[in-house]
């Protein structure tokens, strides 16, 4: 079912992709981090840049929170660069964890991201690095269903391993089987090195439904009117309700009677601002 796995691999992996030609473990956790819920052509340039300013876990802890959320400004969901800050200075305190139950310990790590980080980084995978992309593959050829218990999905990640790729590598090339050919709304069988052997390959053929959208659009969002008060806050801690209702008031969701105060309220409530 994966014979043709590594060599597609090999001739169209992404392997341009700068966080692909690291081993080092912060290097890696600050991708896996910013690529949550952000597209790779906005995180490309905006990992360089960030890891030229701090390139250790020690050198990012010893800047302030604001410094790193004036950094993080574009990618969005700022909680995860304050996760990020404070597992940087869990690791310059104590070392990095040797396993998957201590990195878990650190902030906005959770399953995935310790086994990535195990599996990427460190050579020591405990289970399969399953993100969305590689659960969906998994379920689709593998099983021959859209979605699965994760139990079931890692054993079959798990079982359907090559015997000739390591750990690191059919990772990611699932990674690229997922992004580049199959897709959540659509499959490109005919291009697909799983295909021969795919479970889901007649029912692909037939389309496959969309899911329903799980969250609102950005725009007229409280995320936008979060956004904008964290910015607008960042620029100048120091001033008035009212003037920061001036500042945001080109944001549709800043026009509800007290919106503002919630915003500013649940950034500080997340740690994003002081209180």
């Amino acid at each position: 079912m994966t014979a043709g796995l590594a060599a597609w691999y090999a001739a169209g992996g992404r392997h341009d992709l700068p966080w692909r030609r690291t081993r080092d473990p912060w290097a890696v956790l600050v991708s896996e981090v910013m690529l949550q819920q952000t597209p790779v052509a906005r995180v490309l340039p905006r990992w360089s840049r960030f890891l030229l300013r701090w390139p250790t876990p020690e050198s990012c802890a010893a800047a302030s929170l604001d410094e790193v959320l004036r950094e993080w400004e574009g990618l969005g969901y700022p909680r995860r660069a304050a996760a990020l800050w404070r597992s940087a200075a869990m690791i310059a305190a104590s070392g990095w964890p040797a396993d998957e139950a201590g990195l878990q310990r650190l902030p906005g790590v959770g399953p995935y991201t310790a086994r990535a980080l195990l599996c990427l980084a460190f050579h020591r995978p405990s289970a399969p690095a399953r993100d969305v992309n590689l659960g969906r593959v998994a379920a689709r050829c593998y099983l021959g269903v859209e979605t699965a218990p994760g139990a079931r999905l890692d054993a079959a990640l798990e079982a359907h391993r090559p015997a000739a790729m390591a750990w690191r590598d059919y990772t990611l090339a699932l990674f690229d089987v997922g992004a580049l050919l199959c897709r959540r709304r659509s499959a490109a069988c005919q291009r697909c090195p799983l295909a021969p052997g795919c479970a889901s390959r007649a029912r692909l053929a037939e389309g496959v439904e969309a899911p329903p959208r799980k969250q609102a659009p950005y725009p007229g969002s409280m995320r936008q009117l979060r956004g904008a008060v964290l910015r607008a806050m960042l620029a100048r801690p120091d001033q008035s309700v009212a003037e920061l209702e001036a500042a945001v008031a080109g944001v549709p969701a800043a026009a509800r009677p007290g919106a503002v105060v919630e915003a500013l309220a649940g950034l500080r409530r997340d740690g994003l601002l002081a209180t």
